[in-house]
């Protein structure tokens, strides 16, 4: 039964069925009794970021519309506009909110689904003496804080102490930790950025995506090469996370600069494949630190027009 749901995973995956690929995956992921190797958890990535990219999309195109609309009716002098012609666009105004809606739940759904396979499936499979923590780090990411360096530095005193420390110190397979914990950051990302008036745990959500991209930082600095691909991705997803949700482009080009710059100097002058793969995302980050960099008035934190949601290149899961 396992062998049959990968081929059909691959399977989907060469038709672009994505969401029957998802499913496959997930249900493959819960029933396998070993951790997922690396070849099935790049199926599992490319799956998931497939179906909700493809809704991302959607929910952005209308957002824009609904935008559109919204300030053709605040231009001044519209009240002037002929009765008749105003209703017309309250009415396709009304037509996108809904159909935005339905759209944001729809991504909270499948976001939901899959945090709980890789909760619940996947992480304990890789190193069950993680469970514990997680279940931790969700409930410091679950409080309300003065400000996100409050989080950070609640986070950062957890993950250094000799509990959460003698763990991940010893994790079994530090590249499956830290691959699905960024996923759980980007999942909860998506949740943020999505977030529509059917949810109202908006801030909870950046909270938990900002603590599972700490997580999985923390674990990656200790056991993966500052050039490994899965460590420079995480860095640009958690960088594009600061810049959008957090509205930070200092923080952002922090995480992106010495991300860029550890992998400079560790990256071997001959690679193979994943080093590669290492570059391309080493150019992303450049380009990203180019364009925020430029935005940047002054040295405070703030950003007077922040780019649409999406305009930043990430990493596939």
């Amino acid at each position: 039964m396992d062998e049959a749901l990968l081929y059909r995973a691959k399977l989907a995956e060469q038709a672009h069925r994505f969401l029957e690929m998802m499913t496959f995956m997930r249900t493959y992921a819960e029933q396998k009794s070993e951790a997922l190797n690396r070849e099935e958890r790049n199926l599992f990535g490319i799956a998931c970021k497939n179906v909700l990219s493809a809704r991302r999309v959607s929910w952005r195109v209308v957002i824009t519309e609904e935008t559109r609309i919204s300030q053709i009716l605040k231009t001044p002098g519209e009240e002037e506009r002929k009765d008749k012609e105003r209703t017309k666009l309250e009415a396709l105004l009304k037509e996108c909110r809904s159909y935005r809606a339905s759209i944001e739940k729809e991504i909270t759904g499948i976001c939901l689904s899959i945090a709980a396979t890789v909760s619940k499936y996947i992480l304990p499979k890789a190193d069950e003496r993680i469970q514990p923590l997680d279940a931790n780090v969700e409930g410091l990411a679950r409080k309300s804080y003065k400000d996100v360096k409050g989080l950070e530095d609640t986070l950062s005193r957890y993950l250094q102490g000799a509990e959460a420390s003698n763990v991940f110190q010893r994790v079994l397979d530090a590249e499956s930790v830290v691959f699905f914990y960024k996923m759980k950051g980007d999942i909860y990302r998506y949740l943020a950025e999505t977030a529509g008036e059917h949810r109202s745990e908006t801030e909870v959500d950046a909270n938990m995506a900002l603590g599972w991209y700490f997580t999985a930082t923390e674990v990656a600095n200790m056991h993966l090469s500052p050039a490994d691909p899965i460590r420079l991705g995480l860095a640009l997803n958690f960088s594009v996370f600061y810049h959008q949700i957090m509205s930070s482009p200092k923080r952002a080009c922090e995480v992106a600069k010495n991300a860029f710059d550890a992998a400079v100097l560790d990256m071997p002058t001959r690679g193979t494949q994943k080093f590669a793969d290492s570059r391309l995302i080493m150019g992303v980050l450049r380009d990203n630190l180019t364009t925020w960099t430029s935005e940047r008035t002054d040295a405070t934190d703030v950003v007077p027009h922040a780019q649409p949601v999406g305009t930043n290149v990430e990493t596939k899961s």
